[in-house]
């Protein structure tokens, strides 16, 4: 794990409200770094807007992302980025990040849509430590002046250069969802739309949390997004997934009670939707699914449900009425039907 301790001294960025295009830009920077990182075998959890606009949390480092983008102006300067504007400069405020470091492993980027006029415009990526030493000369010494620092490491200060799609950012992240989840999963998701809706508004969720957490445990939760928890997101569109929501709608279909079935019906996406992202619910299914697979004599579904609710439903670690928690045993119990949980790994 990285040196929590190190990253629980970082200062909260409380820089307010931003634009709506600048906020929806971050967020899908984000998606579509995460779903590089998919694509890869490394371990991650990627933080939104808490101590930068963006962060990696790796197993032993971190990874900092300032988001800058801008319409009105050619390319930045070293006289722009080092010039200090209300609580700091674009530089300042993202070296204070590894101010305090001693020896932690740390990244920090500059990512903007807009070219550096200081750095080759050959390369989309480009370390501060490369600038001619006159450059680096003004910029370590306005870091020294604004910080109250000694000494300046620019080893570790990237400017990335992105092809940022301003007009319709969407269009391009939404492609690159698909793309993804077709190499990663081997297939089609079973509706893009609903993908792409699910993990844009869980991304902005994680991002709008506005609170100060004390706990590094607690950050994760509210600001962060695993690499199983986006596994999840991915799984919850895959075609054994749309089967057993079909599997659920056709039990539904068997209920005579017309006002039971509506409210049944209208439960059934709230409640898939919660399953994909909570953790909690999806400890629980595999503890529930083991239980199902040693239990002879369940009887048909109405039984099932009848016992899963007296041994499961005070374990249910979100809050849920009674109609949620019984559209969530009839999803298990068909996936259980179905095989799903044959092989631990399926779920």
């Amino acid at each position: 794990m990285p040196n929590q301790n190190f990253y629980l001294s970082l200062p909260h960025d409380r820089s307010g409200s931003i634009s709506k295009n600048r906020f929806r830009a971050e967020l899908l920077w984000g998606i579509g770094k995460i779903l590089d990182l998919m694509e890869t075998d490394e371990n991650f959890t990627i933080v939104f807007d808490y101590v930068c606009d963006i962060e990696i949390h790796y197993d032993n480092k971190f990874e900092f992302f300032q988001i800058k983008t801008r319409e009105k102006i050619k390319s930045y300067t070293t006289t722009k980025l080092t010039k200090i504007s209300g609580t700091g400069s674009i530089l300042g405020k993202l070296y204070v990040l590894n101010a305090n470091a001693t020896k932690e492993n740390i990244v920090l980027a500059i990512v903007s849509n807009i070219p550096y006029n200081s750095m080759p415009s050959a390369f989309l990526k480009n370390c501060f430590d490369k600038l001619p030493e006159k450059e680096k000369n003004i910029i370590c010494k306005a870091l020294q002046s604004e910080l109250h620092l000694e000494k300046i490491d620019l080893s570790k200060i990237y400017y990335i250069q992105v092809k940022m799609n301003l007009e319709n950012p969407e269009d391009e992240i939404r492609g690159k969802l698909i793309a993804s989840f077709e190499k990663i999963k081997s297939c089609e998701p079973t509706n893009p739309n609903a993908l792409y809706r699910l993990v844009f508004d869980t991304v902005k969720e994680k991002a709008c949390y506005e609170y100060s957490l004390a706990e590094y445990k607690d950050i994760i939760k509210n600001k962060g997004l695993t690499r199983s928890e986006f596994t999840k997101l991915l799984d919850s569109h895959t075609k054994t997934s749309k089967t057993s929501i079909d599997s659920a709608k056709k039990y539904i279909e068997t209920i005579t009670d017309i006002s039971l079935k509506r409210k049944y019906n209208n439960a059934l996406p709230s409640v898939f939707k919660t399953m994909s992202e909570s953790i909690e619910l999806q400890l629980l299914e595999k503890e529930i699914s083991k239980n199902l697979c040693q239990t002879d004599n369940i009887g048909n579904i109405d039984s099932a449900i009848k016992y899963l609710k007296k041994n499961f439903d005070e374990k249910i670690p979100i809050i849920m009425d009674e109609i949620e928690k019984t559209i969530f045993y009839i999803i298990i119990i068909k996936r259980f039907e179905e095989g799903a949980y044959d092989d631990e790994t399926n779920i």
